[in-house]
């Protein structure tokens, strides 16, 4: 999307996404606790690969025509709506396994392990593609590697099925459920956002949910920025394996940590790594090559030309320039410092690390807390409150799009990031205090007793 209209239109395709999985999510996991599991797995694993092909087929019309052309602007709407819809039968799927089947499969003592194996899996995918896909946009230019992605998806979809079917056989408790027909007389009429509410994990859940408030990841928007500022597709590229690889570092640390230490402690020392680096990402607007620039960009901002630049994102005028200028012996692109610009991706890709440690800590928590007949439901709803945060980032950068006001929604994330962390820390105090009663009251009973 970054290649057909910019970075506006990437933050409005991913605004589509956000608006789906907020009022589907939830009512989706909803649907899914109410099957059973192979059900549940043999649903969603179809339409979310088929829905992929759909939008790659749509995307290569999209390429082939005048963009000036009526079509081109109902193709390019069909092709955002699937891979919205993508979106969210890939988030499904993920719940289903990395979060239910796994808990079944691992059990509390393995839960970790299997969970730092899962995201290591995960990030390496993130290492590599953006590194293939790089390659074959360079060789085969866009609307070939888009047509060898759709292709890609069915083999794996075939692949994937046939894997999964094996777990599943394999392994005889993933065949035994609770009894799901009593749960659903008992809370049919309840609200998926009371259940949700009333989980003791509702502290680390939200704080989690509120660091999608953040252009501070690698989700499209950092990438259009870095382009903004002149460096190379392949620097760029670089840039997100060099933070999927310190992701896989920070799942295998949580492993270990989280045996040696416990799931708190490991949560804690995620939360402080990836607070230092979005501070270095804070700092990276003050410095030289920085493009903010406030006071002009405000100072000739007119609804008219607001406007008229966002109906332009999509005739593809509004598209990246590719054609950047490195003099790597002056570390400068086109004559400007990349002094800001690295700061900033270093910040980014290396807060990954805690990012992700926080992030399994909240995974346990909430898996380890959530009863199973409410697992889809919960982890649904937390996505679709994942996505509303992440659509107020996506509305803010529709609002603000060019790199001269990025500085704000850096800002803006940071101060969203910071209440997500401060979230943890009180689940942390709150479970430390339960604790502490916990063991008053055991010693006032032995005494009792005795």
């Amino acid at each position: 999307m970054d290649l057909l209209g910019g970075m506006r239109m990437l933050s409005i395709e991913q605004f589509f996404e956000g608006i789906l999985q907020m009022f589907l999510s939830g009512h989706l996991g909803k649907f899914f606790d109410k099957l059973t599991r192979k059900q549940a797995i043999t649903t969603v694993v179809p339409l979310n690969n088929l829905s992929i092909c759909a939008a790659a087929a749509f995307i290569i019309i999209c390429l082939s025509i005048d963009t000036s052309s009526s079509w081109y602007f109902v193709y390019l709407i069909l092709a955002m709506c699937l891979c919205a819809i993508n979106r969210l039968f890939l988030n499904a799927e993920k719940f289903i396994v990395g979060r239910d089947w796994v808990m079944v499969i691992g059990g509390d003592s393995e839960l970790s392990k299997l969970n730092a194996t899962l995201l290591t899996l995960d990030q390496f995918t993130n290492v590599i593609a953006p590194l293939i896909t790089g390659g074959l946009v360079s060789w085969l230019g866009l609307r070939e590697t888009v047509g060898i992605l759709g292709f890609a998806s069915l083999v794996s979809m075939t692949f994937k099925s046939m894997f999964l079917r094996l777990i599943y056989i394999s392994n005889p408790l993933l065949h035994v459920e609770e009894d799901k027909e009593e749960r659903t007389i008992e809370k049919c009429h309840e609200s998926v956002i009371y259940t949700f509410w009333r989980q003791v994990s509702f502290p680390v859940a939200f704080g989690l949910s509120l660091l999608f408030v953040t252009v501070m990841g690698f989700d499209g928007l950092a990438v259009g920025y870095g382009a903004s500022a002149g460096l190379p597709e392949f620097i760029i590229g670089a840039f997100r394996s060099y933070g999927s690889v310190v992701g896989i570092l920070g799942a295998f640390s949580y492993a270990l940590f989280e045996k040696r230490y416990g799931v708190l402690t490991s949560g804690l020392l995620g939360l402080i790594v990836q607070q230092t680096f979005a501070i270095l990402a804070v700092v990276s607007v003050f410095l030289p090559g920085s493009p903010m620039n406030l006071g002009e960009y405000f100072g000739n901002f007119t609804m008219k030309s607001w406007w008229h630049d966002m109906v332009h994102s999509f005739d593809g005028s509004n598209t990246t320039d590719f054609d950047q200028s490195v003099d790597w012996s002056n570390f400068t692109s086109n004559g400007v410092s990349l002094a800001s610009i690295l700061v900033f991706l270093i910040a980014v890709a290396s807060g990954r690390y805690g990012l992700w440690c926080l992030d399994l800590a909240t995974t346990h928590i909430m898996q380890t807390t959530i009863p199973e007949r409410e697992r889809n439901t919960v982890f649904g709803v937390h996505n679709a409150l994942c996505q509303t945060f992440s659509v107020l980032k996506d509305i803010l950068v529709i609002i603000l799009p060019l790199p001269a006001t990025f500085g704000v929604c850096i800002f803006i994330s940071y101060g969203f990031v910071t209440a997500g962390h401060l979230c943890f820390v009180y689940y942390v105090v709150r479970s430390g205090r339960s604790l502490v009663i916990t063991v008053e009251e055991g010693e006032e009973q032995l005494q009792a007793a005795n």
